[in-house]
Formats: structure tokens, C-alpha cells, sequence
């Protein structure tokens, strides 16, 4: 049971930094984005993504819990 724990943990680890990454790169974006764009063109993509997201947002539990029971297993049968 140890000899497995290891590659087991490592996927773990490797799907949250992979979420964090994600999170960081669309707060770079964000970042970069603000100083250059026009302040009606900020507001303007804030808006399409607020529209984007009340267009999402019913399934997102659904997509989510997808996401979830993939990374579980590419957890635990990713070592086979």
C-alpha cells in the first residue's frame, strides 16, 4: 500500500496546482488587461462575463461534479 501512495499523492498534488495555475493566469490577464484597455472596454468585458456566467452558471454543478469524478480518476487509475 505505501509503494502506491506516492504517484497516488503526486496526482493529487498535480490537479490542485493545475486549478491554482489556472486561477493565477486569469488574475495575470486581468492584471495586465486593466492599465491598457479603456476603462468602457474593462466595463464592457466585465459585463460579457458577467452574461457568461449567468449562462453557465445552472449547469456548472453538473460540469463541476464531471470534473471532479475525472480527476478522481485519473488519480486513482492513471497509475495502471
Amino acid at each position: 500500500m505505501r509503494g502506491t501512495l506516492g504517484p497516488i499523492l503526486g496526482r493529487v498534488v498535480a490537479v490542485i496546482a493545475g486549478l491554482l495555475l489556472v486561477g493565477l493566469v486569469l488574475r495575470i490577464i486581468v492584471a495586465v488587461l486593466s492599465p491598457v484597455l479603456p476603462a468602457s472596454l474593462m466595463r464592457d468585458l466585465g459585463a460579457g462575463w458577467g452574461l457568461l456566467y449567468g449562462i453557465v452558471a445552472p449547469a456548472m454543478p453538473a460540469v463541476m461534479a464531471v470534473f471532479i469524478l475525472a480527476a478522481l480518476g485519473w488519480v486513482v487509475f492513471g497509475r495502471r
